[in-house]
């Protein structure tokens, strides 16, 4: 149905990209599914942890963190594995890089399409598969922990929930395509890549939710666009954004992706100007 309308048309060959690349990724779905099982594992270890935290000496186990009680912490971290199933877009910065470094993007420059278009159909494709497998491997673990998952989000939490992943999946994409294209001033970029991906990290709220950091950090931490990429997400989820300021928080994350894809665009067009296309 798709190929009937788009055939001929300009979207056409973005269109083969993402259904070529997602036939190949399907070839190894049972990599998938056990790569989606597994990287569960952490959870069990994260619930045992707050645990411990939320019971230990001078608690018993009713008190609240930052707002959140040992449900939603754990609800919190369940979650975290969808948002960043949506925002995370491995290995894209650096294949750039490399295309840029070693000028295997002669062979992409000189074809009627577009680079960033088809970074992003060819991410989407490994996307699709993934969430294709989840369909059927995170029912099953959510129900295990369904004691955990004590809020019933309303119709408004689950729309902006789904507008979060949007946002949050632009952002993983527009934010690693500038930081890739880094390599058209900088000759090696491997030291870019582990701090942004060390910050990316803490400041998305994997590692630990952010309205658990001082007040001072919080203020400016939760509104960075990496808060999108986790943070917000979950918190929209659980039910702890008011409904008055769930439209501020999904307007500036929108904000955020308007602004990495027309710096994204800017830095590509300089650098493409100053390619010496070495190589290939």
């Amino acid at each position: 149905m798709i190929e009937f309308f788009l055939k001929g048309t300009p979207a056409w060959k973005y269109w083969v990209i993402l259904s070529t690349r997602t036939q190949e990724d399907m070839a190894y779905r049972f990599n998938y599914v056990f790569g989606v099982v597994f990287r569960f594992l952490p959870l069990v270890t994260t619930i045992y942890l707050w645990y411990a935290v939320f019971h230990s000496p001078g608690y018993d186990g009713t008190q609240r963190m930052g707002g959140m009680s040992f449900s939603d912490m754990v609800s919190y971290y369940a979650i975290m594995f969808v948002a960043r199933g949506f925002s995370s877009i491995p290995g894209m910065n650096r294949d750039i890089s490399v295309d840029i470094k070693d000028g295997l993007l002669n062979r992409y420059l000189i074809k009627p399409m577009s680079y960033f278009w088809y970074q992003t159909m060819y991410r989407l494709a490994h996307k699709l598969v993934f969430w294709f497998v989840a369909l059927f491997t995170f029912p099953p673990i959510f129900y295990l922990i369904r004691q955990y998952l004590q809020h019933t989000p309303t119709l408004l939490e689950w729309a902006a929930f789904f507008v979060s992943l949007m946002i949050a999946f632009w952002i993983g994409i527009l934010f690693n395509f500038m930081i890739g294209t880094l390599a058209f001033w900088f000759l090696e970029i491997s030291t870019f890549l582990f701090v942004i991906m060390v910050m990316e990290f803490f400041l998305s709220g994997h590692l630990l939710p952010l309205n658990l950091l001082p007040h001072g950090i919080l203020s400016w931490a939760q509104w960075m666009p990496f808060g999108y990429e986790g943070y917000w997400p979950c918190m929209i989820l659980i039910g702890k954004v008011p409904p008055d300021q769930m439209g501020k928080v999904i307007g500036v994350g929108l904000l955020w992706v308007a602004f990495f894809f027309l710096t994204g665009k800017w830095m590509w067009a300089r650098g493409v100007k100053r390619y010496s296309a070495v190589g290939g």
